[in-house]
């Protein structure tokens, strides 16, 4: 302290301005770096941001050009359009080749605009404008007749159709065999497709994308005025000025990177005022041929943005300069603001990918809930045709047996029980909607032409007078890996569909089948396996379908139907079926001439097992006692049938369809009854309610479950104890009266359901 005395005062002043001016000047450095480092990481965080864009830009331009040259070459490829041109060779006649194209222009997107078909000799055969025209220009720029003598397919050339204007050809050579049968150009209006998938991207507002052809000229600019220009030509004998040197540089990088960024001055000769990019560039590579693709925003944006920002950085100097803790908290603020523009910028990398996957789950999601309003449906949907089912099957069975084989109406009752049978094992699909399946669409080797024999012989039995019946699939051997019943349920489906459709005015449905190689499969399919395949064609006669309607038959919901007629599930889930085979189907109509669906099917080279012959079935047993049967049903068929029946193999049965009534019964009496015969599903009690209810009185109680889908509960009730056999409807009778039996007589039994 003595020492710092002895200092002179005029030295302690020079020394404490000495301090103040170091700690002025440090954070003065400071200051700059810290701005410095905003500036770039802005900067960067923009350039990112280009290159995110012009990415997306070149993806979407690539993706519709390589869209537009598939759907081209589908239509070139189509069997039919082959066929017709062939046609018009030979009789002249081009209306059907003339639906063709109108029909391929009606299915495209915005932006396509003209069509020419050329003919063997170049010359235009026929030529569709679409709506809005373009305007007149001059056709000798498409050089149709070059691109037909050098029988060349993909992208031709960009051409000007106005001088603020441009137009994009794509060329399809149609070949025969190898046979060239003619050209197709198709001319693309590369405004409208600025205005469709470019224009709307929003660049803070004031940023521009750009492309250019492979020359480098430009052929899209939102600024009409820039169309036709070149930089890369006009900027030579200027690329050595020092304000050019970054342009030069950008437009070399193009051609030589696939993407990049770059600052850069500005240069249009004039068409627009010069000023400082900031650009991203991403190339375009379609059929060999290259577009640049540019996101431009101009470096003022930038600099405004910054700017703006400035009296922050102002507000942190005073606070460093008068308190300590502001510092320290500014600096944790600007740390903060680092790492959330970090993540912006992460977020904008990852945008496109985002907006795709987002839209996927928009799509899936639509799906998942109408799957959804199926399954909530499907359990009340089983039960109800299963009750239906019981007393069919359980009568025609009754009635067979009481019959014989000698009576004449033996084989009727025969085909009412196999087709109830069959029902059943329809009705059985349902249950995956629901969560509850059974195992009656077992996979295994299936004998199609068994599968034909059966539907069309049920079909045979059910046609109007005036629909004929053909058929072609004697002898095709062919085996398929699958579930029959879900085979059966897709040429029922397809038959159905065909009879529908001949209503009123007749005609012919034929059914055919034949065995084909992997070879001759459509083009747009690729098999898993090079296997062989079998072809089941079904077909009418009957009013057709337009190519709107054609377009949606698979769709689910989707129905042509008055209201309450259809439900716009069948061709649905036919196709379904068919995709899980590993099979597919096609459609074919014509308004005013009939529908052809054709159904492809792998074959298998497994053996169909051996059926095995129905081994008579033991009368059934006779109940010598007058044991009684508390029977609850709320179905009044179900229970009228069960009590004539049960009462004729000498039961004594009470039957209830009111389930309360049928406990109030029961609790004024719990010992009456030795055995319960309960339904699953009822209006006031469920079936494993009441029988715990019951069991809870008199423990010695038998109860079987009746029930067209079995759930958890009712699975836990029987390993308890409480229940003593579950049967699904509708009901084998045959067996239910075994179980009954062996319960009334006290017998054990090993089975589980």
């Amino acid at each position: 302290m003595q020492k710092l005395k002895q200092i002179p005062k005029r030295v302690h002043h020079f020394l404490i301005g000495l301090v103040l001016t170091a700690v002025l000047g440090v954070l003065a450095f400071a200051v700059v770096n810290t701005y410095t480092a905003y500036t770039d990481m802005v900067v960067q965080q923009q350039q990112q941001y280009l290159l995110v864009t012009a990415r997306a830009v070149s993806k979407t331009l690539s993706l519709y050009i390589s869209g537009q040259l598939r759907d081209i070459e589908i239509l070139t490829r189509s069997p039919g359009f082959l066929t017709e041109f062939e046609n018009y060779y030979e009789t002249g006649g081009d209306t059907a080749l003339r639906e063709h194209i109108v029909s391929y222009m009606l299915s495209q997107k915005r932006g396509v605009k003209r069509i020419y078909l050329l003919d063997k000799n170049s010359d235009v055969m026929y030529q569709y404008n679409d709506y809005p025209f373009l305007e007149v220009f001059d056709e000798s720029l498409l050089h149709l007749k070059e691109y037909a003598a050098a029988h060349t397919s993909g992208i031709g050339s960009v051409f000007r159709i106005s001088p603020q204007h441009y137009g994009l050809t794509l060329v399809n050579d149609v070949i025969h065999g190898s046979e060239s049968l003619g050209t197709v150009v198709i001319v693309i209006d590369l405004e409208q497709v600025y205005e469709e998938y470019l224009a709307p991207l929003n660049i803070e507002n004031t940023g521009d994308i750009i492309v250019k052809n492979e020359k480098g000229t430009i052929i899209m600019h939102p600024n009409a005025k820039l169309l036709t220009f070149n930089p890369f030509r006009q900027i030579q004998g200027l690329d050595t000025l020092p304000q050019y040197k970054g342009l030069n540089e950008l437009l070399t990088r193009q051609y030589s990177q696939e993407e990049g960024t770059a600052i850069y001055r500005d240069y249009s000769n004039g068409i627009a005022p010069p000023e400082d990019e900031i650009a991203a560039f991403s190339r375009m590579n379609v059929n060999n041929t290259a577009w640049y693709v540019s996101a431009v925003l101009p470096y003022s944006t930038v600099k405004n943005l910054i700017d703006r920002n400035v009296g922050q950085f102002g507000m942190l100097v005073a606070a460093i300069l008068f308190v300590l803790g502001v510092c320290v908290i500014s600096f944790y603020a600007m740390r903060k603001n680092q790492q959330n523009l970090k993540l912006e910028a992460a977020y904008l990398k990852d945008i496109n990918h985002t907006l795709k996957e987002l839209h996927q789950s928009r799509e899936q999601v639509y799906h998942y809930q109408k799957l959804q309003t199926i399954g909530a449906l499907a359990g009340g949907i089983v039960h109800e045709f299963n009750n239906l089912l019981t007393p069919i099957l359980g009568y025609s069975e009754f009635i067979r047996e009481r019959m014989g084989p000698e009576s004449e109406y033996y084989d009727d009752m025969s085909e009412i029980y196999e087709a109830g049978t069959r029902a059943k094992e329809i009705v059985e699909q349902l249950l995956p909607f629901s969560r509850r399946e059974t195992d009656s669409t077992a996979y295994g080797p299936v004998n199609l032409e068994a599968v034909l024999q059966d539907d069309t012989k049920m079909v045979s039995m059910i046609l109007p007078s005036n629909i004929r019946l053909e058929k072609g699939y004697k002898d095709i051997h062919a085996t398929v890996y699958g579930s029959a019943t879900q085979l059966h349920q897709v040429l029922l489906n397809l038959c159905s569909n065909a009879v529908q459709a001949m209503e009123g005015k007749g005609g012919t449905l034929t059914v055919q089948a034949e065995k084909i190689s992997a070879d001759a499969l459509p083009a747009n399919y690729h098999p898993a396996v090079a296997s062989g395949f079998v072809r089941v064609r079904v077909a009418d006669t009957g009013c057709g379908m337009t190519s709107e309607t054609l377009a949606h038959i698979f769709d689910a919901f989707f129905t042509t139907k008055a209201a309450g007629e259809g439900t716009g599930l069948g061709l649905s889930v036919v196709q379904n079926i068919l995709i899980s085979h590993g099979g597919f189907i096609e459609a074919h109509s014509t308004v005013g001439e009939g529908s052809e669906f054709l159904v492809y099917l792998p074959v298998t080279a497994q053996a169909v097992a051996p059926e095995r012959p129905a081994a008579p079935g033991a009368p059934v047993r006779l109940n010598s006692g007058k044991q009684p049967i508390l029977l609850v049903d709320d179905e009044e068929r179900v229970a009228r049938y069960l009590k004539r029946r049960l009462t004729r193999s000498g039961y004594t049965v009470d039957v209830f369809t009111d389930a309360e009534e049928s406990l109030d019964a029961f609790l004024a009496s719990p010992t009456r009854w030795q055995l319960a015969l309960v339904d699953g599903t009822m209006p006031k009690y469920k079936g494993t309610a009441l029988i715990q209810r019951m069991r809870s009185e008199n423990p010695n109680l038998a109860a079987i479950l009746m029930t067209g889908f079995v759930e958890q509960d009712a699975v836990q009730m029987q390993q308890e104890g409480l229940i003593d056999e579950i049967f699904l409807k509708p009901l084998d009778y045959r067996k239910l009266t075994e179980k009954i039996g062996k319960l009334l007589a006290g017998e054990p039994d090993l089975t589980t359901v």
